[in-house]
């Protein structure tokens, strides 16, 4: 099925590199089916998806909701020495599914098709326009701590540092915890999932990311649950989403799931719009544990988000509204911006 671009009257569409684990937590999967939507609307323009969980599954789920929403050509690319190979629960559920016999989600490549995820991202990169990029990370920083160490090849004489520099915008992670309380207490046991998975790999990046970083942290996603009720009902448009498919394989419903990986999305592709606070500027240290640690300072890249409790609803309404949009809507709605204080 072909997808319709709706081009934006107001902006140009955000250009939008993926990194994500999916597999791990049913939230990845929301976040793309609200990239698919946003890039329907003309607000985005998804250049290629790499995945950070090194499980063979992992890149063939990426590859099912793409092609279900009508882009089967963005590249997909796969982690090499990565971390958590495991199942999980729903992405091999998903992309095996059968009716009658044969596969009830299409795909748009055979396994040994889907690239490394350096080169890839390297001749993804070479091609953009200087500071252009956003490298929305949703997932490990494995990928990306390798990207930054490569030299340099076909795609470009850069090293990979200086091309992140030259063609990176801004980074947006879900990743690490700012709340006052794992601030003050950093602890072995309060450590963020995307961080201490690859422990290495987030001090490598983020202790030398060339470019601005707005970390997602923990809190905020916690702060917003999705409703299952919406899963039920929402997605009827649709005789099999993978979606809600996913959803409902990934843990018995019914459940309501943070929303740590849509939130970040919100961010990547609206930032400013209200929905999140911005801390000062600072820079966000990860040390050998796996503790990241913010210290204000005024020349600091880094910036970590906040959500006022009356914000949470109505950005939790807009996810799922992004979410779980048909892909026959036809027109561009405003963006609803939470209403309230600060």
């Amino acid at each position: 099925m072909q997808v319709t671009m709706i081009k934006s009257k107001l902006n140009k569409p955000v250009p939008l590199i993926l990194d994500t684990d999916m597999g791990n937590d049913i939230d990845d999967a929301l976040a793309m089916a609200m990239i698919h939507t946003m890039q329907t609307r003309g607000e985005c323009e998804l250049l290629g998806v790499v995945s950070s969980k090194d499980n063979p599954y992992s890149p063939v789920y990426i590859d099912v909701v793409n092609t279900f929403y009508g882009r089967g050509d963005i590249p997909i690319g796969k982690v090499c020495d990565g971390v958590t190979p495991d199942d999980r629960t729903f992405i091999k559920q998903v992309a095996t599914a059968k009716d009658h016999g044969a596969l009830r989600y299409p795909r748009s490549y055979q396994h040994d098709e889907y690239q490394d995820a350096v080169p890839m991202l390297r001749r993804l990169l070479a091609g953009q326009p200087d500071r252009s990029v956003v490298m929305l990370m949703i997932g490990f920083s494995t990928n990306m701590a390798q990207l930054l160490a490569s030299g340099p090849d076909k795609a470009s004489p850069l090293n990979g540092h200086d091309l992140f520099a030259k063609k990176v915008d801004r980074v947006v992670a879900m990743a690490g915890n700012f709340s006052e309380e794992v601030q003050e207490n950093p602890a072995i046991d309060n450590r963020e999932y995307n961080i201490h998975c690859d422990v290495d790999s987030a001090a490598k990046f983020f202790n030398h990311c060339p470019v601005p970083i707005m970390f997602c942290g923990y809190e905020v996603g916690f702060a917003m649950l999705y409703p299952n009720e919406s899963i039920l009902s929402d997605y009827a448009w649709a005789e099999h989403h993978p979606v809600a498919q996913a959803y409902i394989e990934y843990m018995k419903m019914p459940y309501d799931r943070p929303l740590w990986d849509p939130a970040t999305v919100l961010e990547a592709v609206r930032p400013k719009h209200g929905y999140f606070q911005e801390s000062e500027p600072g820079r966000v240290v990860v040390d050998e544990q796996g503790i990241a640690l913010f210290h204000e300072q005024p020349d600091g890249l880094h910036r970590y988000l906040m959500i006022h409790e009356d914000k949470v609803a109505p950005t939790v309404d807009e996810i799922v509204s992004l979410c779980s949009q048909s892909m026959s809507h036809g027109s561009i709605e405003t963006a609803r911006v939470p209403q309230g204080s600060g």
